[in-house]
């Protein structure tokens, strides 16, 4: 399932990806000039607007990768569908605030407040480091117990739901129900073109770039990575060949939770703020990557996630904000029609 890509392989996903892209471009193409004719595209036209949004989509795209790759490692070394996953999104992004914000914090039922305000630079990668560690106290208490105890997918599925309600509960109570700024200064911004971009922009999409890159480093040229498409594959056949399996997933939670948690801290800087649940109604857009993608394949996650955030961006050009996330969910339906199996994933006899 994590096997090396072939070149059939890729052309397919690079082939989807463009003739989405295309569709998307011309239909609405069509309807930014109608709203350029009638004066609603006031500031340079429907084009301008949609060029706008399409680069919008890309940076959304790489940041919702992040979190999805991970959710789509868990789901092909565990075959298990984790709810909770959301939260890690959430629970790095509110960490990195506890710790560099100038404000006065506190713990929940402490009786008095303190100041951390760490650089912010250490705070993120203290951040994502309690968040690696998180997910290896994930798996060390829970997870691994389950499936010591042989529990059936459906019921650690229902576990990871009460999880994630428990998670998202505790971070409103910690953080509060107000969104947070992981910074407060004011973003310099640069035209290129139609195309409006900040410099926090351009650096997350960097740091997106540089993580997923080091992921298909670690899956395909180092002994764990290989170790890890192994299980994925064929657990029992890698446990017979001497594999570790239950420390490999260790480290597939731990790689998880790091992941998600760089793409809340990312996230929250690209959209200027994060709530408690933010993470919570990522989750479906989540999901939606890797099923579209193919389900366990991380490759087609990160495929799965650019067409995701196109498809959510460019669609507010001419539908409301609130229903980007109806308008990717229903691009995931239409693919799934033609290809049950995800772009990337490979058809499975049943029977």
């Amino acid at each position: 399932m994590l096997g090396k890509l072939d070149r059939r392989v890729l052309l397919r996903a690079v082939a989807v990806f463009l003739v989405v892209a295309v569709a998307i471009t011309v239909a609405l193409s069509t309807g930014g000039s109608a709203d350029a004719a009638t004066g609603s595209a006031a500031s340079g036209g429907g084009s301008s607007l949609l060029l706008q949004n399409l680069f919008n989509g890309i940076v959304f795209g790489l940041l919702l990768a992040l979190a999805s790759v991970g959710l789509s490692l868990i789901y092909g070394t565990t075959a298990l569908s984790n709810f909770a996953h959301g939260e890690m999104v959430t629970f790095g992004a509110m960490i990195t605030y506890f710790l560099a914000t100038p404000q006065a914090v506190t713990f929940p039922l402490l009786p008095f407040e303190f100041k951390i305000n760490m650089p912010f630079l250490p705070a993120v990668l203290v951040g994502i480091a309690i968040a690696v560690f998180f997910g290896w106290v994930q798996d060390k208490m829970i997870w691994s117990q389950l499936r010591r105890r042989r529990v059936g997918m459906v019921q650690q599925m229902i576990v990871s739901i009460g999880l994630s309600l428990a998670l998202v509960n505790f971070i409103q109570w910690w953080m509060g129900g107000r969104p947070v700024r992981l910074t407060t200064s004011i973003d310099p911004r640069h035209q290129y073109g139609p195309i409006s971009v900040g410099n926090v922009t351009l650096i997350s999409m960097a740091i997106a770039i540089i993580a997923l890159i080091g992921v298909a480093f670690f899956l395909q040229r180092t002994r764990l990575g290989r170790a890890t498409r192994a299980v994925s594959d064929n657990p029992a056949l890698a446990s017979a060949s001497g594999i570790k399996v239950d420390s490999i997933i260790r480290i597939v939670w731990m790689m998880a939770a790091g992941l998600a948690a760089l793409g809340g801290i990312l996230l929250a800087l690209y959209q200027q703020g994060i709530g408690f649940d933010d993470g919570t109604k990522l989750l479906m857009m989540m999901f939606a990557a890797v099923t579209l993608g193919g389900l366990g394949h991380p490759y087609g996650a990160l495929v799965g996630s650019l067409i995701i955030g196109i498809v959510a961006e460019v669609s507010t050009v001419w539908l409301a904000p609130d229903l980007k996330f109806a308008t990717a969910l229903f691009i995931l339906i239409i693919v799934l029609l033609v290809r049950p199996q995800g772009i990337l994933g490979r058809a499975e006899r049943v029977g």
